[in-house]
């Protein structure tokens, strides 16, 4: 009897250290549960409420609409497509034999995602340009343009594989710019475009709130342009096919 008695509490205290092992097992799995839904998921570019400060620095090729190439439509395309520096803030120097031009812009772009994936956003710009060129008959002309640009875009973020994701915009805008020349007479001329633009970024994010951005980028202008001293209108229409490249900062990441 005594060997029973002592057999069955040895029993019951196996027992009750197996059922404290088990429930010290649950509450650490519960308490490790609880901390894994506490914390944030992973973020991703895209995400809801992020913003997205793009082009804060970067370069453009021929077929660009931003920096120096915002210009609506002045009678030379190269005007339209030269490469460059682009950014929020720039400032470009031509020097020649022949003539000697200084261009500065401001360029903020900036879009917000409304819901995850879709982003809604624009770039804006204000460009002033001023050279001079030696004519034909050694005279110094001079001139001067002002242009502004507004073009609002919508894009869709496609995750491929964190920290790169797909990032194609579609946009359609405004520019338009009135220009000033003095040689022999004072002239004037105005210019204005529709601007439509199109392209498929790709995004590198190497940290948490900086992004690198590269985008093959067409873009349709169809320019009205009116002629000195209100003279009759000027129709002219271009396609180019561009590449644009930056920096970004992404906030609310």
């Amino acid at each position: 009897m005594l060997l029973n008695h002592r057999t069955r509490r040895i029993r019951i205290t196996f027992l009750m250290i197996a059922l404290a092992t088990f429930s010290a097992g649950s509450l650490a799995r519960a308490e490790d549960a609880g901390a894994r839904a506490s914390e944030p998921e992973i973020d991703h570019f895209g995400g809801r409420g992020q913003v997205a400060l793009d082009n804060v620095v970067g370069v453009t090729t021929e077929g660009g609409h931003l920096g120096p190439n915002m210009i609506a439509g002045a009678r030379n395309q190269q005007s339209w497509g030269a490469a460059g520096y682009t950014g929020i803030l720039g400032y470009t120097f031509s020097d020649t034999r022949s003539s000697r031009t200084h261009t500065g812009w401001i360029s903020p772009s900036m879009d917000v995602f409304v819901t995850d994936q879709l982003s809604v956003g624009g770039t804006l710009g204000l460009s002033y340009m001023s050279g001079k060129s030696r004519m034909p008959d050694d005279y110094i002309a001079k001139g001067h343009s002002l242009a502004f640009s507004v073009v609002p875009r919508v894009g869709y973020a496609i995750a491929l594989n964190e920290p790169i994701t797909l990032w194609p915009r579609v946009g359609l805008g405004y520019s338009g710019a009135r220009a000033e020349a003095i040689w022999q007479d004072e002239a004037h001329q105005s210019m204005s475009a529709l601007i439509g633009v199109a392209d498929l970024g790709l995004v590198y994010r190497p940290t948490k709130h900086v992004y690198l951005h590269v985008a093959p980028e067409l873009v349709l202008r169809v320019a009205s342009i009116k002629g000195p001293q209100g003279g009759g209108l000027e129709d002219s229409g271009s396609l180019q096919l561009g590449l644009t490249g930056g920096l970004g900062f992404l906030l609310n990441s």
